[in-house]
C-alpha cells in the first residue's frame, strides 16, 4: 500500500452513506443505537463516532469522543479484534462496570472494521437498553454492514493510491515540460513557478513567489496588454494561446508564445496557468526537426541495407530461373543457327524466350534497386494488393526456405491509397520477415502466413500480416514498436520502429494484436487516394 491508510479522510458522500446504514441498522434490529467508530490517528489512545443512528433514546452524538482506557464495549473489540456480544451487563460481572450502562444501554453486538492492510480502523456496532441476544440473521445483517464499510475503505485506499500517483506525475510534469510554466492566483500573483521559468526569465523561485506576474515579466509598453490577457482568463474562463513580448531580469526582451489556461474552482481558490515558450529557438527546434527527419531516412536506409544480408537467398531464387532460361535459350538459338538447314522459327522463338527471361530478371533487379535506395519518399497512388505481391515476389525464396505456407486474401474492393510504393513495401517486407522469424521455432503445427487487406470504413486500406507463431508478451505491447527494442536475440530493433514512423508519415496506423489461436497479427491502414482528397 502506498497510502498510509489511518490517515486517509473519510470523504463527506461516504459519511452520509455510513450514516444510512446506522439509521437502517437501529431500524431494522429495532434498538436505540447503532454506531460506526473510527480509532483516532496519530496515537490511537481515543476512537470517535462517525456516524450515529437518528433514533429516539440513542445516547451517542456524532463526533463524540471515547478514550482508550475506559473499557468500553467498542474499545474492547478494537483491542481484540474479535467480535463481541453482551446479552446484558447488568448479568455480567466483566461488564458491570462498563460505561455503556451509566447511560442506559446494557447490551451490545459489535464487530471490528479494519484497513486493507490489515489495520484497526474501528467498530461498527448495534447497543440496546435491555438485555438482547441478537438472532443470527440480526448478527448477518451486521456482518454485511461491516463488509460494505470495509469496501468502502478498500476503495478509498485504492483512490488515495491513485492520487498519491497523480500528484506525483503532476508534480514531475510540471518539474521537467521544457516550457516554463508559472500558476498564478486572481490577483495576478505567483504562486508557484517551474525549473524553466527561471531558465528562460532568470527569476528564482524565491525571487518571484508572491510577486505579480505583469509587472515582473511584463514590458513597460506591454502592460496594459498584459492584464488584458490575465482577466480573459480568468473571467471567461477560455483557454487561449498568443504571441508577444516579455522582459527577462536582465531587462532583455524575449519572444514568446503562451497559452492561458483558467482552472474551474471546486469550491476552492480559482487559480490559472500561463505556459511561455521561448521562441528564439524557434529556428532550433526546426534544425533539430530537419535532422530527425534526416535520421529517419537513414535509419530506414540502414534497415533496408540490413534486409538484403538476409534476402539474398530469395534474390538467388528469383535471379536463378531467369538467367537459367537465357542461358538455355542462347544455347539453344546457337545450335538452332548453326543446324544445316538453319532452324529460323526455333531460333525466332529462342530469343522470344530469352528476352522474356531478361526482362524477368530486370525486373527484380528494379524493384530491388527500388528497395533499397535512398530517396525521400515519393507520393502517387498504390495499389496495396499490387505493391504486396511484389513484396510476396520478391520473398518467395525466404518463405520457402523458412517451410512457411503462404495464403493470401487480397480484397477486390479496395482502392489505391497515397504513399510511396517503396517505404510500404518496406514495411510489408518488415511485417513479413518478422512474421517468419515469428514461427522459426514452430515444429509441432503448420507454419501458416496470412496476408490480407480490406477496406476500412473510415475510407481507409489496411494490410495485416497474420502468422502461426510464438505471440508476444502482452506486457511488451507498449515496447513493440519502440527503436531498439527486440524480442529477438539478433535483431536490431529498428524494423518495427521504422516501420511505424513511415505509416505515421502516411497519416496511418500500425498495431499490434495477439490472435485467438497461436501467434499474432501486425496490421496497418492509410487513408485512400478518395480520402486524401476529400
Amino acid at each position: 500500500m502506498k497510502s498510509h491508510s489511518s490517515e486517509i479522510a473519510i470523504p463527506s458522500d461516504v459519511l452520509r452513506k455510513w450514516q444510512r446504514i446506522a439509521d437502517l441498522l437501529a431500524n431494522i434490529v429495532h434498538v436505540p443505537s447503532a454506531v460506526v467508530c473510527k480509532l483516532e490517528p496519530p496515537h490511537y489512545t481515543h476512537y470517535k463516532i462517525l456516524a450515529s443512528s437518528d433514533s429516539e433514546g440513542n445516547p451517542f452524538p456524532v463526533n463524540d469522543t471515547f478514550s482508550m482506557d475506559i473499557g468500553t464495549f467498542c474499545e474492547t473489540v478494537i483491542k481484540s479484534r474479535e467480535p463481541l456480544l453482551v446479552v446484558n451487563a447488568l448479568e455480567d460481572d466483566q461488564w458491570k462496570q462498563a460505561p455503556e450502562i451509566q447511560v442506559g444501554m446494557v447490551s451490545y453486538l459489535g464487530l471490528p472494521v479494519v484497513w486493507p492492510d490489515g489495520r484497526m480502523f474501528g467498530t461498527i456496532c448495534v447497543l440496546d437498553d435491555k438485555a438482547n441476544r441478537y438472532s443470527d440473521h440480526y448478527q448477518e445483517l451486521l456482518l454485511h454492514c461491516r463488509d460494505v464499510l470495509q469496501a468502502d475503505l478498500q476503495t478509498l485506499v485504492r483512490f488515495g493510491d491513485e492520487l498519491e500517483d497523480q500528484k506525483a506525475h503532476l508534480s514531475e510534469l510540471f518539474a521537467r515540460v521544457p516550457e516554463a510554466v508559472i500558476m498564478i492566483d486572481r490577483d495576478f500573483r505567483i504562486r508557484r513557478i517551474n525549473p524553466e521559468f527561471t531558465n528562460i526569465f532568470g527569476y528564482t523561485a524565491e525571487e518571484a513567489i508572491g510577486h505579480g506576474i505583469k509587472e515582473l515579466i511584463a514590458p513597460d509598453d506591454l502592460l496594459e496588454e498584459a492584464e488584458g490577457f490575465l482577466h480573459r482568463m480568468f473571467e471567461t474562463g477560455e483557454t487561449f494561446a498568443v504571441e508577444t513580448i516579455r522582459r527577462r531580469k536582465n531587462g532583455t526582451r524575449v519572444p514568446v508564445s503562451l497559452i492561458c489556461v483558467p482552472v474551474p474552482s471546486h469550491g476552492g481558490e480559482q487559480v490559472g496557468y500561463v505556459i511561455y515558450r521561448n521562441m528564439t529557438d524557434t529556428k532550433r527546434l526546426e534544425d533539430e526537426q530537419r535532422r530527425y527527419h534526416e535520421i529517419q531516412l537513414e535509419l530506414a536506409h540502414a534497415n533496408r541495407t540490413a534486409t538484403l544480408g538476409q534476402l539474398s537467398a530469395s534474390i538467388a531464387h528469383e535471379l536463378n530461373q531467369p538467367l537459367t532460361g537465357i542461358i538455355t535459350n542462347c544455347s539453344a538459338c546457337l545450335r538452332m543457327l548453326t543446324r544445316d538447314p538453319q532452324d529460323l522459327d526455333g531460333a525466332r522463338e529462342a530469343v522470344r524466350r530469352t528476352m522474356r527471361d531478361s526482362d524477368r530478371a530486370s525486373q527484380v533487379i528494379a524493384r530491388l534497386r527500388a528497395l533499397f535506395s535512398n530517396k525521400e519518399p515519393a507520393f502517387e497512388p498504390v495499389d496495396l494488393n499490387e505493391a504486396a505481391r511484389e513484396v510476396v515476389g520478391l520473398s518467395l525464396g525466404e518463405i520457402q526456405n523458412a517451410k512457411a505456407i503462404l495464403r493470401t486474401e487480397l480484397a477486390d474492393d479496395i482502392t489505391c491509397v497515397a504513399a510511396d510504393r517503396v517505404q510500404l513495401q518496406q514495411v510489408i517486407l518488415n511485417l513479413l520477415r518478422n512474421a517468419l522469424d515469428a514461427m522459426t521455432a514452430v515444429v509441432d503445427r503448420p507454419r501458416v502466413l496470412l496476408i490480407s487487406t480490406a477496406r476500412e470504413e473510415n475510407d481507409s486500406v489496411r494490410l495485416s500480416v497474420k502468422d502461426a507463431g510464438i505471440g508476444f508478451d502482452p506486457h511488451t505491447m507498449n515496447k513493440l514498436f519502440d527503436a531498439f527494442y527486440s524480442t529477438k536475440n539478433t535483431g536490431m530493433g529498428v524494423g518495427l520502429a521504422v516501420s511505424r514512423t513511415i505509416i505515421d508519415s502516411h497519416h496511418g496506423h500500425l498495431w499490434a494484436a495477439l490472435n485467438d489461436g497461436p501467434g499474432s497479427t501486425f496490421s496497418f491502414s492509410v487513408p485512400s487516394v478518395r480520402r486524401q482528397h476529400s
